[in-house]
């Protein structure tokens, strides 16, 4: 079973991730599932767009990941953890909860230049990528730069800050792993992958630092840590054009060191 945000579901339509990637190479079933509003009490989840058996394997990868949620909202899936008995859980928490974003995010305190719209957490993130339509290329394109020319001002004006801070997610992530462990199941830590800095300034030397608490924290509490960045080829064509999010070689690449580490 996999824990995450949408570095692990993956972005776009086809949602190409590392789960994904690594279920071509066992040849194992992948089935990816959503958290959704429950239906008179009953229905909390449903497949998300993909249940993909391959030649009736033993082996099933649970993708439990979900763009824009946090880690406290792992802690939803463990009736289902416990139910299904899993023999391994990998946990990859962290990126989002610690990319600096401008502090006005916090205070409320937005110039008055700022778009409502902008506004949100996320709204202001680079675009991973455009589309080939040559009209919406154009639109994305200006958009986009105009975001960023605002988002970068804002974090010159005020140092940014995470959305998490590092001493609340600690304490989430030893919650989680112990939670997980007395299940008797392996765990698995991955740490942070890394962030450009030219899209997210000052985020990669703050992602080293919980790097090393993922690992404090890991190692305290009867889990593995992996840090597969240091496993991944230094190359740019690995990620989108936001150096955040791994692109279709990136899973790939990711993939295959998943499979050689477990």
């Amino acid at each position: 079973m996999f824990l995450g945000d949408s570095l692990t579901e993956g972005v776009g339509s086809k949602r190409i991730s590392h789960v994904q990637e690594l279920a071509r190479l066992l040849r194992a079933s992948e089935f990816r599932l959503r958290p959704v509003d429950a239906l008179n009490g009953q229905v909390e989840f449903n497949v998300a767009g993909l249940m993909n058996e391959r030649e009736s394997s033993d082996l099933w990868l649970w993708n439990l990941a979900c763009e824009g949620k946090t880690i406290e909202s792992d802690f939803e899936w463990l009736p289902l953890i416990r139910a299904l008995r899993p023999e391994l859980v990998v946990v990859f928490r962290g990126s989002l909860e610690s990319i600096l974003r401008p502090a006005m995010l916090f205070e409320g305190a937005w110039p008055w230049w700022v778009p409502r719209s902008w506004r949100s957490y996320s709204a202001m993130d680079p675009r991973c990528y455009f589309s080939t339509t040559w009209w919406r290329k154009a639109k994305q394109t200006s958009v986009d730069a105009l975001k960023q020319k605002a988002r970068l001002r804002l974090l010159r004006r005020k140092p940014g800050k995470p959305l998490i801070d590092l001493e609340k997610f600690a304490q989430y992530q030893t919650e989680l792993l112990q939670q997980l462990r007395a299940l008797g199941a392996r765990v698995l830590v991955l740490g942070l992958l890394p962030v450009g800095d030219a899209c997210f300034p000052q985020s990669s030397a703050y992602f080293a630092t919980v790097n090393a608490k993922l690992q404090e924290i890991a190692n305290a509490n009867g889990a593995e840590f992996c840090d597969w960045a240091s496993l991944l080829p230094a190359r740019a064509d690995l990620f989108y054009r936001d150096g955040f999010h791994p692109n279709e070689a990136g899973a790939r690449a990711l993939a295959q060191i998943l499979r050689q580490v477990l």
